[in-house]
């Protein structure tokens, strides 16, 4: 009897195959790789972050389309599962690691799962899948396999060095299937100020907003690092999603968000009364580091050494602006080897959500980033992938799905 091919040895690929011989279903599981899991050590900085006590659809883009799938694989399913095979928990802040805080914990524990009902080929490039009467061919540079079903499971495009390099996307195509462009995902941005080698290594919190030519997005406020190319952070890479590939983009950072719009005016003003004999340069000391208030300062083509009792009031405008909605033009993000996510993929509509099954081919599953899903920071991403390839694994031993 054909076996189940897994094609792509990433987060939803062995959460597929782990559910598979969980009930002894045989599988063989195909990884480009040298070994099966390296994205999974990356997440969350190493510690892996892999879910959160707020996991619902309004953390994603697309999604209506997460909502159905969360509803027929729930969160507390997948919690569930890797409990059952071995993985203990720990929260921080609402996020889900592994109790041990490494990534490895997880990797290893689906990886025990696998043996004896599922064969890993490491080192293996599928380069093609071929529909026959009774199932598939896959085809790839160590030899072909037959397969009953097929779960496509190789991933976006981001960070191509842990195995996303896109291909399954084509694979996806081939089998009639379209795709949205691909574009780096919470990621760090480019940006263009001539502050910016001078506030290199320095973070802030404060609020950022995302001006897109035909919205705004106002993110949340966060610890925001300036670098020698522009903006990072967790706040920043929360926006980064949004850009795409818009023709021009800023960000205006609130540099005080703890004050409400209704007191920055007056705060400011207080602040002026209370240093009318100084020079500028010391007018934000307390308040922001002293880099960044000479960064003001400039911006708002204020003298550094002007007696703050100087200001008039197309001055004390630009300075109210430059607090904040200090702009930073975008002219890019660190891309896909920097990206912790794919934005775009297989069109979801496309692809049953209850169960993950191709609509275009028959005994196809698609998961994990190759969809046109993507979530915020916080295990969001990595969640959804173990939700996909479970609900593909579940669909498959009910004997659905089939050619």
């Amino acid at each position: 009897m054909n076996k189940v091919v897994i094609i792509g040895g990433g987060a939803s690929g062995l959460m597929a195959a782990a559910e598979l011989a969980s009930s002894g279903t045989p599988a063989v599981l195909l990884e480009r790789l040298d070994r099966v899991g390296k994205k999974i050590l990356q997440t969350g900085n190493g510690r892996c972050n892999l879910s959160n006590t707020a996991m619902d659809a309004s953390h994603y883009h697309y999604s209506s389309f997460v909502e159905a799938a969360y509803a027929g694989t729930p969160p507390s399913l997948v919690a569930s599962r890797l409990s059952d095979w071995g993985l203990l928990f720990a929260e921080e802040s609402g996020r889900i690691y592994p109790r041990t805080f490494a990534a490895s914990s997880v990797l290893d524990v689906l990886r025990m799962r696998l043996s004896p009902a599922v064969t890993v080929h490491t080192e293996t490039r599928v380069t093609a899948i071929l529909p026959q009467q009774d199932g598939f061919l896959v085809r790839t540079d160590n030899g072909s396999f037959p397969a009953s079903q097929v779960i496509l499971a190789a991933g976006g495009s981001a960070a191509p060095r842990c195995g996303t390099d896109g291909s399954g996307v084509l694979l996806a195509e081939s089998l009639g299937h379209h795709a949205t462009p691909c574009y780096p995902g919470l990621v760090q941005l480019h940006a263009r100020h001539p502050a910016l080698k001078s506030l290199k290594g320095m973070r802030v919190r404060c609020q950022p907003t995302l001006v897109l030519p035909e919205e705004n997005v106002c993110g949340e406020i966060g610890e925001v690092l300036f670098t020698d190319y522009g903006l990072s952070g967790i706040c920043i890479f929360q926006l980064s999603s949004l850009l795409r590939d818009a023709p021009s983009a800023e960000i205006l950072l609130n540099l005080l968000p703890e004050l409400s719009p209704d007191s920055r005016h007056a705060w400011l003003s207080s602040r002026l009364e209370l240093y009318p004999d100084a020079a500028c340069e010391v007018l934000f000391t307390g308040v922001l580091p002293r880099m960044l208030s000479l960064a003001v300062l400039k911006a708002a083509d204020i003298p550094a050494g002007l007696p703050v009792s100087s200001l008039n009031g197309k001055q004390k405008e630009a300075l109210f602006r430059m607090l904040f909605r200090m702009p930073f033009p975008i002219t890019g993000t660190h891309g896909m080897d920097a990206a912790q996510v794919t934005v775009g993929g297989v069109e979801t509509g496309e692809v049953d959500p209850a169960n993950m099954a191709s609509r275009c081919c028959p005994g196809l599953y698609l998961t994990g980033e190759l969809l046109n899903v993507d979530g915020e920071c916080g295990g969001y991403n990595l969640h959804f992938a173990f939700t996909s390839g479970l609900a593909a694994a579940r669909s498959i031993l009910a004997g659905e799905n089939r050619r």
